[in-house]
């Protein structure tokens, strides 16, 4: 998760550098990241840096399993109030898996998989962020973009919150790829994506889901958007207040989607942003691929290992 949480919980904003965070517990320099674990009383953090720079990633509240946190990762349940059914959820972005783990306590018949580029990443969030993988949660190593392009299984809810640093790699915002993302939902399935609304892309992110999606609703997370998209005639809010109180009766959810809920906004008005493309041929996208994730001091990926 992003700076903004340490805004939230400690007070600061902006990057903050590493002797403020607490005790180091480990620290990791991956083919992708430079990664960094600490603990402050009772939460463990995990951050990426660069240049001095830090950004949160996710931060786990030991003291219950079902707290989470971070304010846009609770608005991002709401996705499964917007599914028409509910087997089976695909997250892009694991980071310290809080999200998913939250959904596999609540739903643990739910099938949960979560797609990341990182593998340090993974291992770091099974030793420190108590994530399990099992038969309902299953971690995958590979892009996210590369995932949705060869598994060409469909799933009710896609949950996008990958992020480099502050910023959403930019092959997750295309109009290419949300038209891959639409093409992996089931009928009635809905998008979800965490988008940092003071980035330069914002609007062109929300503009170009605008022109693949029917419909694109949002909901102000505290400093981050939740954007949801779907297909279809727009969600009835009698329908969806009815589904929410339906799933938080049956599964408890800490977070009460209801709740939630009465904070969804529509998109007004033109937006003055232009959709954001990939502008070159599939192999060349997937050399692009490569490129932006290439590692935070330019380590790059060794031959032949493309997940």
């Amino acid at each position: 998760m992003r700076w903004i949480v340490v805004a939230l919980i400690w007070g600061l904003s902006g990057w903050v550098p590493s002797h403020a965070q607490g005790t180091l517990l480990e620290r990791r320099e991956s083919l992708y990241n430079n990664i960094y674990v600490y603990e402050r009383g009772d939460y463990v953090v995990m951050q990426f840096g660069k240049n001095q720079r830090f950004w949160t990633e996710s931060v786990y509240d030991r003291r219950d399993r079902k707290i989470l946190p971070v304010v846009y990762t609770q608005y991002l349940t709401l996705a499964l109030v917007y599914a028409n059914k509910l087997d089976s959820v695909l997250e892009i972005g694991l980071g310290g898996g809080r999200t998913v783990a939250y959904l596999n306590l609540h739903v643990p018949t739910l099938s949960i998989t979560s797609v990341e580029l990182d593998p340090d990443v993974i291992d770091l969030a099974k030793i420190y962020f108590d994530v399990v993988p099992s038969e309902s949660l299953q971690l995958v190593e590979r892009d996210g973009r590369i995932h949705l392009l060869r598994d060409v299984r469909q799933h009710d809810v896609i949950l996008v919150d990958a992020y480099r640093g502050p910023f959403v790699p930019f092959h997750m915002l295309t109009r290419e790829f949300y038209q891959t993302a639409q093409r992996r939902l089931t009928e009635g399935g809905v998008l979800a994506q965490n988008i940092e609304p003071t980035t330069m892309l914002f609007d062109a992110a929300i503009a170009t889901m605008a022109t693949v999606f029917d419909h694109v609703e949002l909901y102000p997370a505290q400093g981050n958007v939740v954007a949801i998209a779907y297909d279809g005639p727009r969600r009835a809010a009698s329908t969806l207040n009815a589904r929410a109180e339906s799933l938080q009766r049956e599964h408890d959810f800490r977070y009460r989607l209801p709740d939630l809920l009465q904070d969804r906004r529509f998109l007004t008005g033109t937006i003055d942003a232009e959709p954001l493309t990939d502008d070159f041929a599939p192999v060349e996208m997937l050399k692009s691929i490569q490129r932006h994730n290439l590692g935070i001091d330019g380590i790059s990926t060794p031959a032949g290992s493309e997940k």
